[in-house]
């Protein structure tokens, strides 16, 4: 069920010219481009493999899971997929699991790049695998909590627009290392230290950015059973 689900969710999604570029197109585009011109100390590909992964998890999951609920739910999609024998979980999964498979392998080929590109083999490759969990996780549940919010697939652009750039400002922020605890407190901060030290940056914040990440999905996640919404808005 799940599968079929997603599949149907992945015609969808293609279907749609502007909702598959800004999935697809836009960060794979944005991430080679770091990639190619980066030149410099193998310290910058750290800022360079964050910004890939932010932008992936960015656009590929927070906005087009915003933008496909909030679709979905406008013209009854949702709301018909509740009627049969699917629960709400299996309905949700479905509908959010090509975007997560999608996510992930397009930071991974993004990886494969940089590498290519010249970026040295992360030191700790564990940290960075749970960096791309937690990134997808943060994102996935922010985007169920936003389109709860959001009541055209067209206002997406704008209500999106605050989490996204928050999460990029925090990954950038995390990159750098040596950071104030009040600083975690920023989204994405805790996935730019956590990919800085997968690549030998400072191991003493591992512990702050990992408790920064679950607090964030677990905020988002709660936010998410509160203000998502199967019907219509008015």
């Amino acid at each position: 069920m799940i599968a079929a689900l997603g599949v149907a969710e992945l015609k969808l999604l293609l279907r749609n010219r502007t909702a598959a570029a800004l999935a697809v197109l836009m960060p794979l585009a944005t991430g080679v481009y770091f990639a190619l011109t980066m030149d410099g100390e193998d310290t910058g590909w750290t800022m360079v493999v964050t910004l890939q992964l932010l932008f992936s998890f960015g656009f590929t999951v927070y906005v087009t899971v915003t933008t496909s609920l909030t679709a979905r739910r406008q013209d009854l999609y949702l709301k018909r997929l509740r009627t049969g024998a699917a629960s709400d979980v299996v309905v949700l999964t479905g509908v959010l699991l090509p975007v997560v498979v999608l996510g992930l392998a397009q930071a991974c080929v993004l990886l494969g790049i940089s590498v290519a590109a010249g970026a040295p083999v992360p030191a700790r490759p564990e940290l960075l695998v749970l960096a791309m969990v937690g990134g997808v996780a943060l994102s996935c549940a922010a985007g169920v909590c936003t389109s709860g919010v959001t009541g055209t697939a067209e206002l997406a652009q704008i209500t999106t627009a605050p989490f996204f750039f928050a999460l990029i400002l925090g990954g950038l922020f995390g990159s750098n290392g040596n950071l104030e605890l009040p600083v975690f407190l920023v989204p994405g901060t805790g996935l730019g230290t956590l990919v800085g030290a997968a690549w030998g940056g400072p191991a003493d914040q591992i512990g702050p950015a990992v408790l920064s990440v679950a607090l964030w999905t677990v905020a988002a996640t709660a936010l998410a059973v509160r203000f998502f919404r199967w019907d219509p808005r008015g």
